[in-house]
């Protein structure tokens, strides 16, 4: 056991995602900054998150579509590919990605690079598992999260009760699930395991699939996803009970019998045991940290020199936030140091806000969502049947929903649900960080037949029932004839 003190700028508190980039931006700002960590090693992405996830969906997708191509009661050759061979090379990519997470974190801190868990037990120390400590004139907690796991179901279903934290270290691929919770995470997991072959059911309480705010979104991705595997919505009393062979689960009409309840009930911060109130963070009544109402931004906890990144912040727990996040916690520290001996650290603000459910078809929700629309917004509809690509595709459920501001033209956000759709949710957020409009996005070449011919139908559904002056080009409201310089 070693006692030594180790000095530093700022200590990152986090190996992961969020670390990671906090750790790069303080260093190549000169500071002195160590990581601390303690194992094992390799992001939440990376181990239980979207990467196995979208390897299990593409397995999904391969088996699925070689059953569609099949004649009824055709028999697969002997020698075939089995869905256990594709989860299993499902878990091989997710394990070649960890161990690459892994070298890419000790070459990034090498020496810097702390092993052992930590306790804060001053405003400017933190005490290590190993005996050390790390005394820091900044602090940047970015330890992710750990799947809700309620104690009332893991008493009663004991190893019955898994998460993804457990699902992706699962050799076998599972007989049968249970899904409670539809989410993004527990709706992609319940197609993608039922296209696998598992005899699967899911139940939420809410009332859609994925959260999905737009209304008519969220009946398009709900009607079709019934249609995909048996599921039960809206339902607030979900009970499950441990049974011979696995759990029954039981949602109004629906009941099933399973192998595992996979919970996928959200993630949750792993703060427990770093003492915060010892380094002067505020904490709430639940415990929580409370973020500066001065600097909402900053993402600083309220009296302390402690910044929250990632999955430990408030928001959601996305990759891409995470390492934003990352970035934005080691700038906001260094610069309450307020020193001045940081060279000039270069601005990195929010990004347009984008989340993808990858179900194929996707779910994607951009910018502003439908719920938080100014009142008087315009939107643009088409569907797949007013698609060619979608009529090709022969996927009338495809529906692409986007917004804009009246009085201005400007692209607010959109909802969606399409093949494809994660890249018309890049596109879209492109646009609306940039501060396209709806003239703007018009301008643009849409080739055919493709999806993205969906957002200039869309557009010039909204061009129709917008009002807009730009550059001396003026659209009456409620006419379908421009005047100006636009095309009619």
């Amino acid at each position: 056991m070693s006692s030594s003190i180790i000095h530093a700028d700022v200590a990152v508190i986090g190996a992961g995602t969020a670390g990671m980039h906090a750790f790069s931006t303080a260093r190549r700002a000169g500071a002195k900054v160590v990581m601390i960590d303690h194992g094992p090693l390799g992001t939440t992405c990376a181990r239980v998150g979207c990467m196995p996830s979208k390897a299990v969906l593409h397995a999904a997708k391969r088996w699925s579509t070689l059953q569609a191509l099949l004649s009824p009661g055709s028999v697969l050759p002997a020698g075939h590919t089995t869905p256990q061979q594709l989860w299993t090379q499902a878990l091989a990519i997710r394990d070649e990605l960890v161990a690459g997470n892994v070298r890419q974190v000790h070459q990034l801190a090498a020496e810097d690079l702390l092993r052992g868990s930590a306790r804060f037990v001053a405003q400017d120390t933190v005490a290590l598992s190993d005996g050390r400590r790390v005394q820091a004139r900044a602090f940047i907690v970015a330890t992710g999260s750990a799947a809700i796991k309620p104690a009332a179901l893991q008493t009663a279903l004991g190893d019955a009760l898994i998460t993804t934290d457990e699902l992706f270290y699962l050799p076998e691929l599972p007989r049968s699930v249970a899904v409670m919770g539809l989410g993004a995470i527990g709706l992609e997991m319940g197609v993608a395991l039922q296209r696998l072959g598992v005899d699967v059911a899911a139940a939420g309480r809410s009332a859609v699939v994925a959260k999905v705010a737009d209304p008519e979104v969220a009946q398009a991705a709900s009607t079709y996803f019934a249609q995909q595997l048996p599921m039960a919505l809206g339902e607030k009393q979900i009970t499950v009970t441990r049974v011979e062979g696995g759990v029954r689960m039981q949602a109004g009409k629906l009941e099933h019998r399973a192998q595992y309840l996979l919970a996928a009930l959200g993630r949750a911060p792993c703060l427990q045991g770093l003492e915060m109130a010892l380094a002067g963070v505020q904490l709430d009544d639940q415990g929580s940290p409370v973020i500066d109402a001065a600097q909402p931004g900053s993402l600083r906890c309220a009296g302390s020199m402690v910044f929250l990144a990632g999955d430990s912040a408030p928001g959601p727990a996305l990759m891409h936030e995470a390492g934003h996040e990352g970035t934005l916690a080691a700038q906001e520290a260094l610069r309450a140091l307020g020193d001045g001996d940081w060279p000039h650290i270069a601005e990195r603000h929010r990004t347009t806000s984008m989340s993808i459910v990858f179900s194929d078809p996707d779910i994607a929700e951009v910018g502003t969502r439908f719920d938080r629309l100014p009142a008087d917004a315009v939107i643009g509809t088409v569907t797949g049947k007013g698609s060619g690509r979608s009529k090709i595709m022969q996927a009338p459920h495809h529906v692409l929903r986007m917004y804009a501001e009246r009085s201005t033209g400007r692209l607010l956000g959109a909802s969606l649900l399409c093949e494809g759709g994660e890249h018309l949710a890049h596109q879209l957020a492109w646009a609306v960080q940039r501060g396209e409009t709806v003239e703007g996005m018009l301008q643009l070449p849409y080739y055919h037949p493709t999806v993205e011919e969906m957002m200039d139908t869309a557009l010039r559904d909204m061009r129709r029932t917008c009002k807009v002056r730009n550059g001396g080009v003026i659209m009456d409201a409620h006419s379908k004839r421009w005047e100006g310089t636009g095309d009619a």
